[in-house]
């Protein structure tokens, strides 16, 4: 599902764009792990599953993010 050549590949999960510009994948479970490991808890950890729609192109392109909340051990979660 991703779009970068393999001559764009820098490392494991990561990536540059023609522009030069980065792009690292995360798992869930990296992420939360490596929050985990600063001290933070994790509140929500997911996958939002959205699509771009370009209409003078004619392009429907797919897209996910990872949306996550932590918080430091103890506090009150707010909404």
């Amino acid at each position: 599902m991703l779009r970068f050549k393999a001559s764009s590949k820098l490392g494991d999960n990561f990536y540059v764009r023609q522009d030069g510009t980065r792009a690292y994948f995360f798992s869930k479970e990296f992420l939360a792990e490596l929050f985990a490991d600063t001290g933070l808890q994790s509140v929500s950890n997911d996958y939002v599953l959205r699509e771009t729609v370009n209409k003078k192109e004619g392009l429907c392109v797919p897209r996910v993010f990872l949306q996550s909340k932590f918080t430091k051990p103890g506090q009150s979660q707010r909404s």
